[in-house]
């Protein structure tokens, strides 16, 4: 349903009662960003916001949170005016916006993060019975265990993300914006948090946007959905009335359809129970949905890459890893999925040398290998890809293609100097072949999440791999892009002959893109490859939960 035709009443409350977004208008340097967005939050509601990178959302969030000033609009809390210039205004009105990066200090008591900048005084002393009283009452009324002396830092993720939801309930918050909640969660975590949020907004009749790419969360907890396209409304309507595929085309495209496996089984029209949905267990074929003949990504077709490795490993230990055994073949996609702590992340470090290689045996097509930095990995053809983006990915203030060419800048050298001309070209060549939107010559920082993401990509493939290993490679990107980088990691193993292996902590992506598959657990891994009939999601979940 477009903005344009009228929507149903949702949620506890009339459509306009609640937090009213008017016709919000926003634009930077000049460029419009949103196009006069309006957005109804009622209590009770709680309302998936979903769009590409670059939509708007962000900027959305940022203007109802005060972080940044509108253009031109007008928001209303109950029916009043609320004039927001400032993140304190923004509570003040009743809104709260809980990010991915948390406010709450992690080295400071619950207590003390309950009561930061709030604190309970008597002439001047703190009240420090009462405030921890109330700290107790307030985690008992949500059902957080956690004990209200204890360092906020010896929680999971999941908690302390409930513990800021919470926090702002307590300084009167009657609507709360969620950002990308579950990026760093997994499994139950994510269940719980989900269930818990669906809970609050029920039984506290809070109003909640959630900002989150994976529908399959969405279907659980959303009672309606709004999805930005290009800083417009495109679809603004109760979740119920929207299938998987209709949301998938507004945001991606049709072309967008058939790489999308969750979202592109048959029959998949939402609801949690529903096939590809979060308990689905819809089998591989589907799931793969691609056609023999698709064409290779643009970044292949011109050539620049190197035929793959074999890679096996035998026995790997490390720090974490305690014995994986496993083997990535050249032209095919090895996927590894484990929950939190498995040690998914450190086996990839630890074959690039970043991670010290305890003992065990890694050979590259048949020859003895033991990595001892990233630099000797390289040579060696082998190329990682971080997940934490943000602190060991991109370097902020640098331009995107000086991001793009910083491992290779010694192979461009003429004279003693560097050969910025040619550096230019190759980074602007891989840019261009993986679609880099927004200004390139300017900070990578500026850029959406998505095409950040993309500069990384640019970056593993200017250093030529041959061995490609890609940790969490769609983390928090829009569905368009997850397509885009899907086409490109089969293109890269089955166009151009790479090794290619991804780590990922979604059921659907390790099925979608993976040719084979090996769960992780307790950093073990015995190396057996799931047969077809276990690579759905709802296998995955049990091979791993049931090995933990």
């Amino acid at each position: 349903m477009s903005a344009d035709e009228p929507s149903a009443a949702t949620g506890t409350g009339a459509r306009g009662s609640g937090l009213a977004v008017r016709d919000v208008v926003k634009s930077y340097s000049g460029v419009e960003v949103l196009h006069g967005v309006s957005l109804d939050v009622a209590p009770g509601d709680v309302v998936g916001l979903v769009g590409h990178n670059g939509a708007g959302k962000s900027t959305l969030l940022r203007i109802i949170a005060g972080a940044t000033r509108a253009d031109r609009g007008s928001l209303t809390v109950d029916g009043r005016p609320a004039a927001i210039g400032s993140p304190r205004d923004a509570l003040a009105a009743g809104i709260a916006t809980v990010y991915q990066e948390l406010s709450l200090l992690p080295n400071l008591t619950v207590t003390q993060n309950v009561f930061l900048g709030d604190e309970v005084t008597r002439t001047g002393m703190l009240r420090r019975g009462a405030m921890r009283d109330q700290a107790a009452a307030l985690v008992e009324e949500f059902g957080l265990k956690v004990d209200p002396d204890r360092q906020l830092g010896e929680y999971p993720v999941a908690t302390r993300q409930l513990l800021e939801i919470a926090v702002a309930v307590h300084r009167d918050a009657r609507y709360v914006l969620l950002d990308e909640p579950t990026t760093s969660l997994e499994g139950r975590q994510v269940d719980e948090f989900l269930d818990t949020v669906r809970e609050l907004a029920a039984d506290k009749s809070l109003g909640v946007v959630l900002v989150d790419h994976k529908l399959d969360e969405l279907y659980r907890v959303a009672n309606r959905m709004v999805a930005l396209v290009d800083g417009q409304v495109r679809i603004d309507a109760p979740l119920d009335q929207l299938s998987r595929d209709e949301i998938v085309v507004a945001i991606a495209g049709e072309e967008a359809l058939p790489v999308l496996g969750s979202a592109a089984v048959e029959g998949s029209s939402g609801g949690p129970g529903a096939p590809g949905g979060s308990g689905g267990s819809a089998p591989v074929a589907a799931l793969h949905a691609v056609p023999d003949e698709e064409p290779a990504h643009p970044a292949v077709v011109a050539g620049g890459t190197r035929p793959g490795r074999r890679l096996e490993v035998r026995g790997l230990r490390g720090p974490v890893v305690a014995g994986v055994d496993l083997v990535a073949e050249p032209g095919r996609v090895l996927g590894i999925y484990g929950l939190v702590g498995a040690g998914r992340t450190e086996v990839l470090r630890t074959l690039v040398g970043l991670d010290r290689m305890h003992g065990g045996q890694v050979l590259l097509d048949g020859r003895p290998y033991t990595p001892r930095n990233p630099a000797h990995a390289q040579r060696e053809g082998l190329v990682y890809l971080t997940e934490e983006r943000k602190s060991d990915g991109i370097v902020p203030r640098l331009d995107c293609g000086t991001n793009v060419v910083l491992p290779v800048l010694g192979q461009h050298r003429r004279l003693g100097l560097l050969d910025r001309r040619a550096l230019a070209a190759r980074s602007e060549e891989l840019m261009e072949r993986l679609r880099v939107r927004g200004d390139r010559r300017g900070a990578v920082v500026n850029l959406s999440g998505g095409n950040q993401q993309k500069v990384l990509l640019a970056r593993a493939l200017a250093q030529n791999p041959r061995v490609l290993l890609l940790d969490e490679p769609t983390k928090g990107v829009d569905l368009g892009v997850k397509a885009e980088i899907h086409r490109l990691i089969r293109s890269l193993a089955h166009d151009a002959g790479m090794t290619v292996v991804v780590v990922s902590s979604e059921e659907d992506e390790v099925c979608e893109v993976a040719d084979d598959m090996v769960v992780l657990s307790q950093g073990t891994s015995d190396g057996r490859l799931l047969p077809p009939e276990e690579r759905t999601p709802a296998a995955l979940r049990r091979a791993a939960w049931a090995a933990a």
